[in-house]
């Protein structure tokens, strides 16, 4: 399938785009240190795909200044970059990890965007206590100063190992290495920046709000990760207006670890909520 890519200027920042697929829009976010090329091998029949590089990311802007990187100012552009492609009509958004942060807090910033369909993959709500923000926050400067220090090629090794991606060891060599590249080819400065801006210490805690959201949400979570399986099952799951998915044989990145599977999920997901 083509895909088109385009770069879209806000508010002086440009934002790498790819497109492919024809009808409803769908808005997919990456998450930290990936780009838009992670979601290429979705393809959902009725729907037009917009994967957006988020700022500091891909082929996007990669400011020096913190401000830009900040949620505020990150959701504000988000919003003006979907009204250049929707024209006030209803489309859903897709998120994964970090993206999928960005794309909950959306929704609560701008209640009157017409977000027909949110699906969150391996997503949190935030930090509860002010204490364990403060830690995260500590905890990502440090890392950002690291990977200041030391480079995106220490930060693709690094990153590999943590224990939120065990279970990507069982993905081929080749896949793998694709991985460690795109994790290798960021800007240190955008990635310190990125977690200093927009990292989880940085966002408030928004677990309690869920319910507020207008939108019918997907929250998907892998049968190997422990922690977003029990954020799924603790915080999102008992809200009405959430249907939740454990994936089998999947761990945090589930559209990549088992993509036959997710996409399976998403279009049976579309074809249910459009029968009601």
């Amino acid at each position: 399938m083509k895909i088109d890519k385009k770069i879209i200027t806000i508010d002086g920042f440009d934002y790498a785009v790819r497109i492919w697929g024809t009808g409803e829009v769908l808005f997919a976010l990456h998450g930290f240190s990936e780009s838009s090329n992670t979601w290429r091998n979705l393809h959902l029949a009725g729907y037009k795909i917009v994967a957006i590089d988020l700022l500091g990311h891909g082929s996007s802007a990669k400011p020096k200044a913190l401000a830009p990187y900040k949620l505020e100012a990150i959701l504000k552009n988000l919003h003006l970059l979907f009204a250049q492609f929707t024209d006030g009509n209803a489309f859903s958004l897709l998120g994964y990890s970090m993206g999928g942060r960005l794309a909950l807090r959306y929704c609560l910033a701008y209640p009157s965007a017409p977000v027909k369909y949110l699906i969150l993959e391996s997503t949190g709500p935030g930090l509860l206590s002010s204490e364990d923000r403060q830690k995260r926050r500590l905890a990502d400067e440090e890392l950002g100063q690291k990977i200041l220090l030391n480079g995106s090629a220490w930060f693709a090794d690094f990153w590999a190992n943590i224990s939120l991606f065990k279970s990507q060891k069982k993905l081929s060599v080749k896949i793998q290495q694709e991985i460690w590249e795109s994790r290798a080819s960021n800007s240190p400065l955008a990635l310190a920046q990125t977690l200093n801006g927009t990292g989880q210490g940085q966002l408030p805690y928004v677990g309690d709000k869920i319910s507020l959201i207008k939108s019918n949400i997907l929250y998907l979570s892998g049968d190997l990760d422990e922690k977003y399986s029990k954020i799924a099952k603790e915080i999102f799951a008992p809200n009405p207006n959430v249907t939740w998915i454990s994936v089998a044989a999947s761990g945090h990145n589930i559209h990549l670890e088992n993509p036959v599977t997710y996409q399976k999920i998403l279009e049976e997901f579309f074809l249910s909520q459009n029968a009601l």
